[in-house]
This record gives C-alpha cells, structure tokens and sequence, in this order.
C-alpha cells in the first residue's frame, strides 16, 4: 500500500444491528472482543427473526460513558428492521460521513496498523484532521481463511484550517 490508496469518499448512512463490549484501548483485546460479539449477534439475529441486509460487517469504536483507558467496541451487521424493545441487541443508524479518508487493507486485522499509519499520513499530508475513531468494513472476511481478508478502512475528517494546531493523531486500536 501507499498513499496513493487513499481515497477520500463519502459514505452513506447505514442500519445496523449491534452488539457492543468495551476493551483495553491499543491492546490486543480488540480483536478478541470483535471476534466474539459476531457469532452472538447472528444468533440473536436469528432467534429475533431479523434478516441481514444487503451489506457487509462493521466495526467501530467510541469512547466508553466513563472515561478510562478503554474503548467501546460495536460490532454491526446491516439490517433494514427498526429498533424493537424484544430485542437482545440495538439497532441504530450510523450517521454518514462526509468526508472519509479510506484505504483497503488485505490480509490479517493484526497487521492493519500499516494502513492506518498510512491513512494518518495522508490525512496530515493533505491539510485534513480525524475526528474520531476508525471503521472497519469487513469486505471480504472468512474467518477459517487466516490472512485472506479485505477490510475497508474509515477515517472521518474535515479540512484542517489551522494546520499549526492539527493533531494528526489517529486512535491505533490494535
């Protein structure tokens, strides 16, 4: 990859069907939790009988209520139903983002640091600043295949007016 990968897009807004954890912020942790919150969301999709969408898995991260030295994961998966107080899950809509520096990662989520590095560069390279965390758009993800997979990476940001006081800093989850 190189900064030449970067592309700056928008990107629609979506429904998804969540489940969420909070892990240790820059730590391995990440993965695990992400790991984990998949295949219990599918089962709770389906005892809810609620349906995918058209769309692939997501994951992103906030701040925890409570600030400490941890993250909240969320892991979606796209869905047309509406929130509905019987379920085990919550379905939200996750706002656009206008715009995204984005850059395809292949291979394994352990080695995505590269590309977010690279993304932090373009961003800082193009009078751009991130405002807040990442997402991962898992386009192509089998777990039973290690290192085959093709995640779309997110960063959202805006034009950075006073390129003195930009901080470049993108939150390097894993």
């Amino acid at each position: 990859m190189t900064t030449e990968d970067v592309v700056l897009k928008e990107v629609a807004p979506i429904r998804v069907a969540e489940l969420t954890t909070t892990a240790s912020y820059g730590s391995p942790d990440i993965g695990p939790a992400i790991r984990s919150l998949y295949p219990e969301l599918f089962r709770r999709l389906h005892g809810a009988g609620v349906k995918r969408a058209d769309g692939l898995a997501i994951a992103y991260y906030e701040d925890p209520a409570e600030p400490d030295d941890a993250v909240t994961v969320h892991a979606a998966i796209p869905v047309t139903a509406g929130p509905h107080p019987g379920y085990d899950f919550a379905i939200v809509d996750l706002p656009a983002i206008r715009p995204a520096a984005t850059i395809i990662h292949r291979g394994l989520m352990g080695d995505v640091t590269r590309g977010l590095w690279i993304l932090a560069g373009w961003i800082e390279d193009n009078g751009y600043r991130p405002v807040g965390y990442h997402r991962e758009i898992y386009l192509d993800y089998d777990p039973d295949e290690a290192g085959q997979g093709v995640t779309e990476l997110q960063v959202p940001v805006v034009k950075d007016s006073d390129r003195d006081a930009c901080d470049i800093r993108i939150h390097i989850l894993y």
